[in-house]
């Protein structure tokens, strides 16, 4: 099964800190995620992993829900499907049908218990990472030129190219 990947936001510019957040140009969140995707194409899922990873702790939707599916599919990582479970839950904040028809099917495999389990981890990845902490509003809109309706997800904080993301907090979800 192929992954949908979205290329939209985010980079990490320096070590400047601005109210517990880092800033971020554009174009190397951009660059982050085209590297990833080639990733992908050559079947470098170790490389894809990490990027998206990081493009996804940057608080893009799109990254949240290629990790969260790569945790399931065990792609460039030990396979977790309470992991995956989790990041798709935070990429699913966006209200896209994929994100949620691949969060709800990620459900149908996993126990009550794991269920609860991912939805703790869920919590503690969007305290970090999730819309309000990357300050990111997301709304569907038309695709020019039809009628069909896509999810696009904006950073609230952008001045010019630059744009907020969250603090790295450390690997905090090692220890999850």
């Amino acid at each position: 099964m192929r992954l949908r990947y979205l290329i939209i936001a985010a980079s990490l510019l320096a070590t400047s800190s601005l109210a517990a957040n880092q800033t971020l140009e554009q174009y190397e969140l951009d660059n982050t995620l085209l590297k990833a995707q080639l990733a992908i194409e050559s079947r470098d899922y170790d490389k894809a992993f990490q990027l998206y990873n990081q493009a996804a702790r940057w608080g893009h939707k799109g990254a949240q829900y290629v990790v969260g599916e790569m945790y399931i599919r065990g792609e460039g990582t030990e396979q977790n499907e309470v992991m995956g479970l989790a990041w798709l839950e935070v990429a699913a904040e966006a209200r896209d049908r994929e994100f949620i028809k691949a969060r709800n099917k990620a459900e149908q495999s996993l126990t009550d218990t794991e269920i609860e389990n991912a939805d703790a981890v869920a919590e503690k990845i969007a305290s970090a990472y999730g819309m309000e902490a990357a300050q990111v509003t997301c709304r569907q809109e038309l695709r020019v030129g039809s009628n069909i309706k896509v999810t696009n997800c904006y950073h609230t904080h952008v001045t010019r190219d630059t744009i907020l993301v969250p603090e790295e907090q450390g690997d905090f979800l090692a220890q999850l």
